[in-house]
């Protein structure tokens, strides 16, 4: 399937819009006009005399003084008092968000502080909001120079995203440190994390441009959002002292101090939250948030119901906060539909925006940050386990591949367009076109994924379980085997079994569907450097063969090998590699072995990741919706305590699944999400109840 369906007018409705006169917080208007992947602008970026960055756009520098390290730890770190507080904080986490994110000078200096001062179970969530980001060669330039920041700098210089619109999460030290930076419009981002998050800031860094430089970042209204999404005595801290910004601060509920500035700089601001500004009317049904909040003093211990991608990076995601995982699986390890010996980490960039498109490229980019943390981390071993090092995609079989093209030579960081000429220099053999050359691809064993994340410490393994039923008791979910044994319990139950969710009760509700799909081995033959994304997929060869594929084949429940699928596999493979063709025609059909396996696919197409909903209470709750779609309802949806899912990854599980583990981990244990609302709520199991009440329906799920 390919991204860039057009939007259903449902999610026009459901997903996106927030009332007939307020758009989504990423307003979806101008990015439909701006396209699926098309850059955010630049600042006209200049250099001054000391070499420091400087804004055309807004006439002002990046930093304020010839000591940025020294004017930053004196304006934020210290004005903050965030060394003390590390050490004193009594939540397992500690969250600073900052308007402007720059050169990233603060963020490294933050992380500095919190690796020194702060307790070794304490992890770190920097926010950072930037319209106009530094692309990587300016953001290298910037920070060169400032050999204080160590290789902390050359790790953020590795881990920068594109400067493509939305959420880009980012993991250091292992993962005690989470680094969201979000490309969006300030206003329109600050209403994202205020999106059914409960309060979750403790120190805030303003560190836009100056005020009479641009004046929409220290608005009245901008910073009464900023002190809407703070904890109680959350604190704020700027380099302006100027009068505006100070009644602003104190406006939005902050008692407001002057302390000495920096160098020639006579004054700073510090302030305090002294009250949180009421909440404004919601601006979408909160359908999609739980009515109950996680509870920070609830044992953080987990069941996961499935070992392939899915299971494996959300019990992942969850140790990665401390918890403790046991994850249970009918057989074993990627025994299903995660146990191709290869597959394709991809993404087919689309020219057309929509919740499928955009997500696809979130996770796209995710996925690569995470898969190179464990190919860094030593977990997974290069060419044996996989290889990021980039894929061809041919024309796909429908589509403006054109426009595609066209679109990326504003990107280069996600894609180019090239030649066959300069495609056989990288593959090493000439296929039948061009096409686009994906740099954040490349190719992955599912099952050495799979055995590295749950290899991690935290997580207990039980395979073998047969089929499993779930029940309540007294606060904790109970998993127990066909016999009736019980195999483990925990207040948290993630689901993530494949086509074998549909066994659970409580996700049959769903429309979720079955793909046949059949993989063929190939002995290795010609000479193949990198993968190709076509009408299927190669890799390059490992331990003496290739896998290729994949059939698609809807409703088909068979897990036999078939002749026929084989030759459309090297068919397939044939056409977009002609010089394969000679050697792919000498082999036997009937001696090639491969797998048959069963995805599950969803509806729409998009994966489903989060709670549960309790199917009666829900549609009561949200009846009226069924009357006028756009009407709010300022009610939280009704879900079943501590139980989540998440499945139908389709073809896509080595590129979707860790971006759905780290959405499931977030709300589990109330972490600000790693995707804006509209996408969190179009990967929300419970949209298919809201489709069957918008549209009158008794049956969910169901396709239109």
């Amino acid at each position: 399937m390919l991204a860039g369906i057009v939007p259903h007018r449902f999610w026009e409705r459901i997903c996106y819009s927030r009332g007939p006169e307020q758009p989504g917080g990423f307003n979806k208007a101008v990015i439909l006009a701006r396209g699926a992947f098309a850059p955010l602008p630049g600042n006209d970026l200049g250099w001054d005399a000391s070499g420091h960055p400087h804004s055309g756009r807004y006439g002002d520098g990046y930093f304020g003084s010839e000591d940025p390290i020294a004017e930053s730890r004196h304006v934020f770190l210290t004005g903050s008092r965030l060394p003390e507080r590390f050490k004193t904080h009594a939540r397992p986490r500690f969250v600073v968000s900052e308007l402007g994110f720059g050169s990233g000078l603060n963020f490294l200096l933050t992380w500095a502080a919190h690796r020194d001062h702060a307790p070794p179970s304490q992890r770190l969530h920097y926010i950072s909001i930037d319209r106009h980001p530094l692309r990587r060669a300016e953001l290298e330039r910037a920070l060169s120079g400032h050999d204080a920041l160590g290789p902390a700098s050359q790790e953020l210089l590795r881990a920068l995203p594109p400067p493509v619109e939305g959420v880009h999460r980012r993991f250091f030290a292992g993962g005690r440190v989470l680094l969201d930076l979000i490309w969006a419009d300030a206003q329109s981002a600050l209403e994202e994390l205020a999106h059914g998050a409960r309060p979750a800031v403790d120190a805030w860094f303003l560190d836009g441009f100056a005020p009479q430089r641009n004046p929409a970042m220290w608005t009245e209204e901008l910073l009464g959002s900023v002190a809407s999404v703070c904890r109680d005595g959350a604190t704020v801290a700027t380099y302006s002292a100027a009068g505006a910004v100070r009644r602003a601060l104190q406006q939005a509920g902050f008692d407001v101090d002057k302390r000495p500035g920096f160098a020639r700089k006579r004054e700073s601001l510090h302030g305090r939250l002294r009250r949180r500004p009421s909440a404004p009317a919601p601006r979408l049904t909160p359908w999609d948030l739980p009515e109950t909040a996680p509870d920070a003093d609830a044992e953080p211990r987990a069941l996961v119901i499935g070992a392939g991608l899915a299971g494996a990076h959300a019990a992942a995601a969850l140790v990665r906060r401390g918890w403790d995982v046991t994850v249970l699986d009918a057989g074993g390890i990627a025994a299903r539909a995660s146990g191709n010996p290869q597959g394709l980490l991809f993404n087919r960039l689309s020219h057309r925006r929509s919740a499928l498109s955009d997500f696809s490229l979130a996770a796209l980019l995710f996925s690569h940050h995470l898969y190179r943390g464990l190919f860094d981390q030593g977990l997974l071993e290069e060419g044996r386990d996989g290889a990021l090092d980039g894929c061809l995609q041919t024309a796909p079989p429908r589509g403006d591949f054109k426009a595609a093209q066209a679109a990326v030579e504003q990107l280069p960081e996600l894609a180019e367009a090239i030649g066959a000429a300069t495609a056989q220099s990288r593959l090493g053999t000439t296929p039948g076109e061009g096409g686009l050359w994906h740099r954040a691809s490349g190719w992955l064993s599912p099952p050495r994924v799979c055995r590295a994340l749950l290899a991690l410490p935290g997580i207990r393994l039980e395979q073998d379980c047969g089929r499993l039923t779930l029940e309540r008791q007294n606060g904790r979910w109970e998993a127990s085997d066909a016999r009736g044994t019980r195999r483990a319990s925990a207040p948290v139950v993630v689901v993530a079994a494949g086509v074998g969710c549909v066994d659970f009760a409580a996700a049959r509700d769903f429309g979720l569907r079955i793909v046949r799909g059949q993989t063929t081995q190939v002995p290795a033959g010609p000479t193949l450097c990198r993968s190709v994304c076509h009408h299927g997929y190669i890799a390059p060869a490992v331990d003496g063969a290739h896998c290729i594929g994949a059939s698609f084949i809807p409703g088909d429940h068979g897990r036999d090998l078939r002749v026929a699928e084989h030759r459309s596999n090297l068919d397939a493979l044939a056409t977009a590699l002609p010089e394969w063709a000679a050697y792919l025609a000498s082999l036997d059909l009937e001696k090639l072995e491969g797998r048959a396996e069963l995805r599950c696919v969803s509806p729409d197409y998009l994966p489903l990741a989060g709670p549960i909903p309790r199917r009666d209470a829900f549609k009561q709750r949200y009846a009226e919706l069924g009357r006028d779609a756009r009407r709010i309802i300022d009610r939280r949806g009704a879900y079943e305590p501590g139980l989540y899912l998440t499945t139908a990854m389709g073809s896509r599980g080595l590129s979707y699944a860790a971006l759905a583990g780290e959405l499931l981990a977030s709300q589990i244990v109330g972490d600000p999400l790693p995707l804006p609302a509209e996408l969190s709520r179009a990967l929300a199991p419970a949209r298919f109840l809201i489709r069957a009440i918008v549209r009158g329906e008794e049956k969910e799920g169901e396709p239109h």
